[in-house]
């Protein structure tokens, strides 16, 4: 069973000091996390296998924040509306997002919500040095997705990357047990490259949904448009523009790399996990920009099992120098 039972929780709380919580309150507690696993283990992410080996408390957490991520990213998942069409979709679409956030708010201040997850998430961030405003950045930086993005340049990119991916960096190394004193740039700086990965490898589906989020001022410098994106042409110049992003991306990965020098136990292994299957998939995406283009890079099932056995023990400082 993934939650302890309910007379376990009140005898570990129940010590003069923290009062224990109702009844009521610790099966709404362990229905959540019942739900996060659920979610988690039916979004078929090669990520929950890699849950699996990491300590009760660990996986539940980490449970606890994929479905989080994953909920909010729902919530503003699809194309955007073509022009001269309504916009009551998307407008129902950002009242989604805040009537969100406010019942987020109210769980972290230990108000009853209607979502079956928050009791969950509530636990976690009570358990572990997770700031709530990250939580909330996650959700604004999900909003931006619901309107025509244009990044002048790649510090207004960078924001955004640590709206929707560094954050999450910085929760995972919380529950990890980093001190994030030490690791909190280079955890936002891992988010940073597997979100730079990401936006490489969803190029055409972005740009089809009206969305393209490399910079303006580079996109000018390689001549490129999201228009050659969405209509999948290849200008001469685009071999340029992605082997520039591909190195922008390996040199994230590099500094990213010291974080294992900061964990260890089940934490370290899980980060190397994320870590490489990331990593392997901008390789892949290095070996023939182009197909960024033509369909959506992945790794195969044999590869993604391969990271997930082999990984966990893999020195990355080893592996980034042999690529």
């Amino acid at each position: 069973m993934v939650v302890p039972a309910v007379h376990q929780e009140n005898a570990r709380l129940a010590d003069g000091k923290i009062k224990a919580l109702p009844a009521a309150q610790l099966h709404a507690k362990k229905s959540a996390y019942r739900y996060a696993v659920r979610l988690t283990r039916r979004s078929r992410s090669s990520f929950y296998l890699a849950f699996l080996s990491l300590p009760r408390p660990m996986y539940r957490a980490m449970c606890v924040i994929y479905a989080f991520m994953r909920l909010t990213d729902d919530i503003a998942d699809g194309p955007l509306p073509a022009p001269g069409t309504t916009e009551s979709e998307l407008q129902q679409r950002l009242e989604n997002l805040q009537k969100w956030k406010a019942g987020f708010r109210k769980a972290i201040a230990g108000h009853a919500t209607d979502h079956p997850l928050f009791p969950a998430l509530r636990d976690v961030v009570d358990q572990f040095p997770i700031d709530p405003q990250w939580l909330e950045d996650v959700i604004e930086g999900v909003a931006r997705d619901l309107q025509p993005l244009c990044f002048q340049n790649f510090s207004q990119l960078q924001k955004y990357c640590y709206q929707v991916a560094g954050t999450v960096g910085l929760c995972c190394q919380s529950v990890w047990g980093a001190d994030l004193s030490q690791t909190r740039s280079l955890a936002i700086t891992c988010g940073e490259a597997f979100q730079l990965t990401n936006i490489l490898r969803d190029l055409h589906e972005d740009a089809c949904n009206s969305r393209c989020y490399l910079p303006t001022n580079e996109m000018h410098r390689f001549e490129c448009t999201s228009d050659h994106f969405a209509s999948r042409q290849i200008p001469d110049s685009f071999h340029d523009l992605m082997q520039f992003q591909i190195e922008r991306a390996r040199q994230s990965y590099q500094q990213a790399a010291l974080l294992e020098k900061h964990l260890q136990g089940a934490g370290l292994k899980m980060f190397r996990k994320m870590f490489c299957t990331y990593y392997f998939l901008l390789q892949k995406i290095a070996q023939s920009p182009e197909q960024s283009l033509q369909k959506k890079v992945r790794l195969s099932k044999i590869e993604k099992s391969k990271i997930l056995l082999t990984a966990g023990n893999c020195s990355l400082t080893k592996l980034l120098n042999k690529h």
